[in-house]
């Protein structure tokens, strides 16, 4: 089988020359596809006699991706971000299309939290492949027959390229695994984490809206990825099933106004009110936390991935919380801007 790379990069080369020579041993063609790149990026393809799309000006990935795919000749093209190693590839072309496992190289507080997530992302690709099928794609590394990409259009005009085509995979049966490893870049600090989980979320609303009855369909795909992805919801979930008497809220109401009866008592039975109704939610927040945190533990140690057990709190009790806002406001956004036929936009990025 002849086997494609596609490198891709914006301005700056990253490690693609490492790719290249790592690929290059292992027979891979190799294409760059570059906007606005530098002289070292020239350089390369120029010391490497690579083929190249070069584009001076910025032309959106999508558009980027498909014009490297007409000059691949190999039957499994490769897809790297510049911003991402490739340690290892194995068994790929077992797959329609494969997921390159990937871990973050992380120091700052950001990237430590941002690694137990793409955890989660592996988790949920892993507990797809099971089933054979796909829910999403991680751009910054994967593989994918090129007869089954161009079967299904190549990639489309969205903000998460990616996104899209893992669920196009997944939504037409194609056979999709897990397979290697690479080390790829998260933002070292919260603002510039800020900047891209803006275009995820819009990119990934975006794609839901568009693909939401036919994702429903297919529970076995949607809740492992709600579970791990957005733990926060497992504790909206416990706390609507625990009992919430009607009589209490009732009481929290009428009781101040009952000052007449005896100051004191009532407002005992108000602070009761209160400390119940603070008991239900901590019992559902510690409860939903300890049954996430123990799966992903059990799991992380399964499968051999590195992850930080004491940051988990951290990330379920905040960072989970703050992305899941933002994921809820981009749905939100989205469904708007397409009832009224307006086209979502992101700030610095190209569509």
């Amino acid at each position: 089988m002849k086997k494609s790379a596609v490198l891709t990069a914006y301005r700056e080369p990253g490690f693609i020359e490492e790719n290249v020579k790592k690929l290059m041993d292992r027979g891979f063609e190799i294409i760059i596809a570059a906007d606005e790149p530098n002289d070292e990026i020239l350089r390369i393809v120029r010391e490497y006699g690579l083929k190249a799309t070069i584009s001076e000006k910025r032309r959106g990935k999508w558009r980027a991706l498909n014009d490297a795919i007409s000059l691949a000749d190999g039957d499994y093209i490769i897809f790297v971000d510049s911003d991402t190693r490739i340690l290892n590839l194995e068994n790929f072309e077992e797959f329609d299309a494969v997921e390159i496992g990937k871990e973050i190289n992380a120091t700052s507080l950001i990237e430590r939290l941002a690694k137990i997530e793409f955890f989660n992302m592996f988790l949920t690709a892993k507990i797809a492949s099971k089933f054979g099928s796909c829910l999403s794609l991680n751009g910054a590394a994967f593989g994918i027959k090129k007869d089954v990409l161009l079967k299904l259009g190549g990639f489309r005009k969205r903000i998460n390229e990616d996104t899209d085509l893992g669920v196009r995979l997944g939504l037409n049966g194609y056979r999709v695994g897990v397979c290697g490893k690479a080390i790829t870049k998260s933002p070292s600090s919260f603002k510039d984490w800020l900047v891209q989980r803006e275009r995820w979320s819009l990119g990934g609303a975006e794609v839901a809206i568009e693909n939401f009855q036919s994702i429903l369909k297919k529970p076995k795909l949607w809740i492992p990825y709600l579970f791990l992805f957005y733990p926060s919801i497992i504790g909206l979930v416990f706390g609507l099933a625990l009992p919430d008497s009607l009589i209490l809220k009732a009481l929290s109401l009428i009781l101040p106004f009952m000052f007449f009866v005896h100051f004191k008592v009532v407002s005992l039975l108000l602070f009761s009110i209160f400390e119940l109704h603070v008991i239900r939610n901590l019992i559902a927040m510690l409860a939903s936390f300890i049954i996430w945190a123990s799966t992903v533990i059990v799991l992380s140690k399964k499968t051999s991935y590195s992850i930080e057990i004491k940051l988990l709190p951290l990330y379920y009790f905040i960072y989970n919380p703050l992305w899941t806002m933002l994921c809820i406001v981009a749905l939100a956004k989205a469904s708007v801007f397409r009832l009224i036929g307006r086209e979502l936009k992101v700030k610095g990025w190209v569509i």
